[in-house]
């Protein structure tokens, strides 16, 4: 029987199972609040009624012998899907600094690579009665984007929804191949790959406008990237070696206060998330007797490259952009200023697409070294944080008939990286979710009203502008539309 043409992993893929260790575990997750009780019977229904559209799910990651090529994704022959959704209690008094705690201790665990990466666990003893569902899916199986397809699959549009059409039959696991096999495919692979990616390579000199093309993404993206390169980034308490705890915390804002503050300031929404977040991380470093003057740090800002068509894939399609982060401007108006000018300049320089083209070199890298050069750990000195941005559906979503009120992302820790900011838009609310290593981040809530303080005074200096100017506050966006776009995302 023919093997899925996306069996074997890619190179970015693989890379994060490479460079996982017991401090640095490289899934990302996040949290659904749900109105009212969800038991974990409900959720293990809801799985199995869709398994069918998500085949990864019932397969777990498998290493050829000699790691001479990167693992591929096989059928777990002895799949439960008991063993990845469990069911824990709150610590008392079960409010949000608790559900940080316990969650993050949960969500510090490596995942089993002896079987499909990922779990949900159903949380319970909340204050607010609500259930908290903790779902860790590995990085090697997703990203940002792709994670939200992945809940759009889980959940319905109503809570009334008739339920999925079952499988046309039911699902049987290939077997695992034997070692001999494994090593087999794995030459073979490697052997189409190096031999495609060499007639590409010489194929591609006959083409001399694609290859200008190449050449000048990668030129500009050198040249983009060159003054990151050259001075290391300033270090700061949440920049040093990992220990193996994690804990979170959020900060909400209304999308419609966040589209205001673009229509009257100008620049994109990630514009103002970045300015957001730059307002934030000065005033926790100033509360921390860090001076911030004249300092600007840097995040790493994920892009997705997936195509229209590519939604729904499984995998990871990005690439990055180093976004500097004005943490010494004061004024709110100027700061945003800043941020939308840089992210200007890396957009028009290409910045994204150049390097998503470079890591087409890393190809050509063999697995083996990859997984033994990933072993070792090298200082970072260019990257502070790291920043994603995500949209979601802009209309409440439902799992077993339960409303997801909130929805609070994290993300991984790596690098020397002890604070991560995920940012998430879901039902009409902007959610900054901040995973942090505790030991250079002991007070992530304190960082939360950072950002809230952050927001506070960009909106208010948008509002300011507005009035001055005469001009209305933008509308909302309708519903409608987002409903349309959520349905779309829903069939893909």
């Amino acid at each position: 029987m023919a093997q899925p043409t996306n069996r074997r992993l890619t190179t970015l893929d693989a890379s994060f199972l490479y460079v996982e260790k017991a401090n640095q575990p490289m899934h990302v997750g996040s949290v659904g609040v749900y109105e009212g009780m969800l038991t974990r019977q409900d959720v293990i229904d809801v799985l199995n009624a869709r398994l069918h559209q998500l085949p990864r799910y019932r397969q777990k990651v498998v290493f050829p012998p000699f790691g001479i090529n990167h693992p591929t994704w096989e059928d777990d022959t002895a799949f439960d899907i008991r063993q990845h959704i469990d069911e824990a209690t709150l610590p008392k008094p079960g409010d949000d600094r608790a559900l940080s705690e316990g969650a993050g201790r949960l969500f510090a665990q490596v995942l089993d690579r002896a079987h499909p990466l990922w779990k949900l666990i159903v949380l319970h003893g909340h204050e607010s009665g609500n259930t908290m569902l903790l779902s860790m899916v590995h990085h090697a199986m997703v990203d940002g984007v792709s994670g939200v397809d992945l809940t759009m699959i889980m959940h319905e549009l109503t809570a009334d929804a008739a339920p999925p059409e079952p499988p046309a039959a039911p699902w049987e696991p290939r077997p695992q191949p034997d070692p001999l096999t494994l090593l087999q495919d794995a030459v073979r692979d490697r052997m189409t790959e190096t031999a495609q990616s060499w007639t590409d390579e010489s194929f591609r000199l006959f083409r001399p406008q694609e290859l200008n093309r190449r050449a000048e993404q990668i030129t500009n993206a050198i040249t983009t990237s060159m003054p990151f390169l050259m001075q290391p980034a300033p270090r700061t308490p949440f920049n040093g070696p990992l220990s193996g705890e994690r804990q979170f915390s959020w900060a909400q804002f209304s999308f419609s206060e966040v589209r205001a503050i673009r229509a009257t300031l100008g620049g994109t929404v990630n514009d103002v998330v970045l300015a957001v977040l730059a307002g934030g991380l000065g005033r926790y470093l100033e509360r921390h007797d860090y001076p911030t003057i004249g300092i600007e740090l840097r995040a790493m800002c994920p892009v997705s490259m997936r195509r229209p068509e590519e939604q729904g894939a499984l995998g990871n399609l990005v690439s990055m952009m180093f976004a500097p982060l004005y943490v010494g401007i004061k004024d709110p108006v100027e700061r945003l200023n800043a941020e939308r000018q840089a992210m200007e300049r890396l957009k028009t320089g290409g910045q994204a697409a150049g390097l998503f083209a470079l890591t087409d070199f890393a190809r050509n890298v063999p697995p083996t070294w990859q997984a033994f050069a990933s072993q070792f750990d090298v200082p970072n000195t260019l990257l502070n944080t790291v920043s994603t941005n995500v949209p979601g559906p802009q209309i409440p979503l439902y799992l077993a008939g339960k409303k997801l009120l909130h929805w609070y992302p994290l993300g991984p820790l790596a690098s020397n990286i002890g604070l991560f900011v995920a940012i998430l838009s879901y039902n009409q609310v902007l959610t900054m979710g901040t995973t942090v290593d505790p030991k250079q981040v002991p007070d992530p809530w304190v960082f939360a009203e950072c950002l809230q303080a952050s927001f506070a005074e960009l909106r208010d200096a948008a509002a300011q502008a507005a009035s001055s100017r005469g001009a209305p506050e933008a509308a909302p966006a309708k519903n409608g539309g987002a409903a349309r776009r959520t349905k779309q995302l829903a069939r893909a």
